[in-house]
């Protein structure tokens, strides 16, 4: 499995627009990338934020940056971006007790 780490910046009035954006379009359409295993979006109020999405092999996740996917959902946010996002490529050695979804931030939904 690996991972792809996004460092990006929003304006913080921009935050929760950009987490509702992120969760109603950019994951259904990342769900149908093959290889996809999930993602987390780790926000900070002041607009900082980590994406980490996973998946099966490097090659499942750089061909979704060769076919447009990873720059057509980071498009997405163009309006709201302050400075370049940059992002890096790990190898997950750990992952355990991890599921998806509002049971997951132990909150309800907050759509």
């Amino acid at each position: 499995m690996v991972a792809r780490v996004t460092h990006v910046s929003v304006s913080p009035e921009d935050v929760e627009e950009s987490v509702r954006l992120f969760d109603e379009s950019v994951i259904p359409a990342a769900e149908q990338e093959e290889g996809f295993m999930g993602v987390l979006l780790l926000a900070r109020s002041d607009g900082r934020a980590l994406v980490i999405d996973l998946c099966d092999t490097l090659e499942h996740m750089r061909e979704n940056e060769r076919n447009g996917f990873y720059q057509t959902q980071v498009a997405k946010f163009a309006d709201k971006v302050t400075g370049r996002p940059s992002r890096e490529f790990y190898d997950v050695r750990v992952a355990k007790g991890v599921t998806g979804g509002p049971e997951l931030l132990g909150a309800p939904d907050r759509r």
